[in-house]
């Protein structure tokens, strides 16, 4: 099965990266950040939400910072992984929802996306930077996603 998934997890597991706290941490990390992306990205009517929305960001990077750098660590527990797994569900439907209410082009974007993260790997190996984080190789380029908005 051929899904944004199975090819997240196969990235994941060519990069090194296993079911583990320490990778899941830095995972955890890596999902704040993105998300802090999106939230950078809002404009909200009123200032005094627009101030709160913003010192959520400022709040938010700190921690990615600190999960993604491994000075603190992130773990779901026992009694919350059913809950864990409802939430990480839901962002997913309610993600692809705002796409489509913004008449974004998702799923071709979301092929583009997990192409250039392959693209990441040299010869089937990672770039792994100093800590352990996955880097990118010479010549590498985002994906230009300009085109599925």
């Amino acid at each position: 099965m051929d899904n944004n998934y199975h090819r997240t997890a196969d990235w994941l597991t060519a990069c090194g990266k296993v079911p583990s706290a320490e990778d899941a941490s830095t995972q955890i990390g890596c999902d704040i950040e993105e998300q802090v992306e999106f939230l950078e990205c809002l404009m909200l009517n009123h200032d005094g939400n627009q101030a709160l929305l913003d010192d959520a960001i400022r709040n938010l990077k700190r921690i990615a910072k600190a999960l993604k750098s491994g000075s603190d660590m992130a773990f779901v527990g026992e009694g919350d992984r059913v809950n864990a797994l409802d939430s990480l569900c839901d962002r997913e439907v309610t993600g692809n929802g705002v796409a489509h209410l913004l008449s974004f082009n998702k799923p071709m974007a979301d092929q583009a996306v997990l192409a250039s993260n392959e693209a990441k790997l040299v010869d089937g190996e990672p770039v792994i930077l100093e800590g352990g984080k996955i880097g990118k190789p010479e010549g590498w380029t985002p994906p230009d996603l300009s085109e599925f908005v």
